[in-house]
């Protein structure tokens, strides 16, 4: 798996606030709706699942077992996000 900061954008250590941040401009970016008859919908709908994959290992409490840091998380925190999948 990509390093999950790489794929966002974003610096390690980066707080809950610029993860979602990130994560919100790459899905409006690559979300399948821009994409309809277009020779990269392929690509857009890849390139969203790696951006919904780090999203999760970062926001999850899965970053410990992945080895990445997720910038003080904790998931006492956690009810406060949802994550919006988009296909």
């Amino acid at each position: 798996m990509k390093n999950p900061y790489e794929v966002l954008g974003i610096k390690e250590g980066a707080s809950d606030e610029e993860i979602k941040k990130a994560y919100r401009e790459l899905v409006k970016k690559y979300h399948p709706d821009k994409y309809v008859n277009n020779p990269l919908a392929d690509l857009a709908a890849e390139k969203l699942k790696e951006v919904n994959d780090a999203y999760d290992t970062l926001t999850k409490g899965s970053s410990q077992t992945n080895g990445y840091s997720s910038g003080g998380y904790s998931s006492s925190n956690q009810a406060n996000f949802n994550t919006v999948r988009a296909y």
